[in-house]
């Protein structure tokens, strides 16, 4: 399965993988951030070598650190070249087959198995992808081939099972199951709404910036006027405390028994939740009870902030 050379913005590129290192500290995507090889020796001075490269050290470092936004730069960098090679070998055969289907499923493939990668030359991950692609397009063929068998079928004999539909218990028991996520999805955002209440000005407005709207820690430091060092440790603690305090309100639920808890299994997120810690209030929430105002003022203490 061949691959064609991938065509792309080379300055644009750069910029992305600036920010990347910047919240990875992957060493190979900080060298070609700067023009530079990522290895002693290695060369990037054609676009199929610095390409090359550039998918390598994404796929290490989705190997090492799972950043969602690194695979989301390798599936851009390589879907265009991954589409070519399967439409190409599609054209040989007589299928009806979705390339889009089979990409999607080469990336998942991807995905799933990081562990497997072996960074050790500049077209690692080219090679190792393409044969990830070449194996799932032959798994896609030979689906279609059992489905376009010709089953001869009497007043005897049995309906032939469709392969395409799910079956009936499985439909069930992922119904229940998806019922299960949505309820603990619902909590966990009520949880993490309560706690995100509680952080400092300062921690809500930098997790905002760079966890919903995307900025990089360079434009957030900018923006809050502060040093990135600083960003990156008013990032670090603010996530801390909401993950320590979720950690304490689950624990809370764990050891209640069932009388104990609230009437409403997802409550809402308490009225104070906005003041500062410390400040008065009439009446304290269940998790209000869950996060001591003494660790959130030795957390704010310890911070600086």
């Amino acid at each position: 399965m061949q691959a064609t050379p991938t065509v792309i913005d080379r300055t644009a590129l750069c910029g992305r993988l600036l920010e990347l290192w910047e919240r990875t500290g992957h060493a190979g995507l900080g060298a070609l951030a700067h023009g530079r090889a990522p290895q002693p020796g290695a060369s990037i001075a054609t676009a199929q070598q610095f390409v090359d490269w550039v998918s390598t050290c994404l796929m290490d470092c989705y190997k090492q650190t799972g950043e969602p936004a690194v695979f989301a730069l390798l599936f851009e960098v390589n879907r265009g070249s991954f589409l070519h090679a399967i439409q190409c070998n599609l054209r040989r055969s007589y299928h009806h087959i979705d390339p889009q289907d089979v990409l999607q499923e080469v990336f998942l493939n991807i995905y799933r198995y990081p562990h497997r990668f072996h960074a050790d030359r500049a077209d690692a991950f080219r090679g190792w992808g393409h044969r990830i692609a070449r194996n799932t397009l032959l798994k896609f063929l030979k689906g279609e081939a059992r489905l376009q068998c010709f089953h001869a079928i009497d007043d005897d004999a049995a309906q032939p099972e469709d392969l395409r539909t799910r079956p009936p218990d499985r439909v069930a028991s992922e119904a229940e199951s998806a019922a299960v996520v949505n309820h603990a999805y619902l909590l966990y955002l009520n949880l993490y709404m309560v706690h995100f209440a509680r952080l400092s000005p300062k921690e809500r407005t930098a997790l905002s910036m760079v966890e919903v709207e995307g900025a990089s820690y360079r434009e957030a430091a900018a923006a809050l006027g502060i040093r990135l060092e600083n960003l990156k440790m008013v990032i670090f603690r603010g996530r801390r405390k909401i993950f320590r305090g979720m950690e304490r309100a689950l624990a809370e639920f764990g050891a209640a028994q069932p009388g104990d808890l609230p009437a409403r299994q997802i409550p809402e997120p308490h009225p104070s939740a906005g003041r500062r810690p410390g400040t008065p209030s009439a009446k304290r929430s269940f998790f209000d009870r869950s996060a001591p105002r003494d660790a959130e003022a030795r957390d704010r203490e310890a911070s600086g902030i």
